[in-house]
């Protein structure tokens, strides 16, 4: 087995924060009318935010906290564009990320989910 594929199953266990993903299924009813049903992907997993980098003078007037993160979560998790994320860290504190790209999944110890967080503060 070559350092990569042990990488893998290294890398979650130094992952301390849990992610709650969830999504929206359309369903086509009898009267064909689509309706969205909510959907979670995957529930407490583990994974790790990495923030692309927060400056004080980007910060607005009226309280907006924005940026933008990247979330590392193992491979054969289908996370759909659009995704809901919500992420508990290691102190119990809960952000929630409102938009975030399809998975990159290049690499055989994880994936990437491009994330940004659009929240009033």
């Amino acid at each position: 087995m070559n350092a990569f594929n042990r990488l893998k199953d290294i890398a979650p266990k130094l992952w301390t924060d849990k992610v709650t993903i969830r999504t929206t299924k359309k369903v086509v009813n009898e009267h064909h009318i689509t309706i969205s049903e909510p959907l979670t992907v995957v529930s407490d997993e583990p994974a790790k935010v990495i923030l692309k980098g927060l400056k004080a003078s980007e910060q607005s007037f009226f309280g907006t906290d924005e940026y933008d993160a990247t979330l590392l979560i193992k491979n054969g998790i289908d996370i759909p564009a659009g995704a809901t994320i919500e992420v508990t860290d290691v102190n119990g504190k809960v952000t929630k990320y409102k938009r975030s790209s399809k998975g990159y999944s290049g690499y055989v110890s994880h994936q990437e989910v491009a994330m940004t967080r659009d929240e009033k503060s």
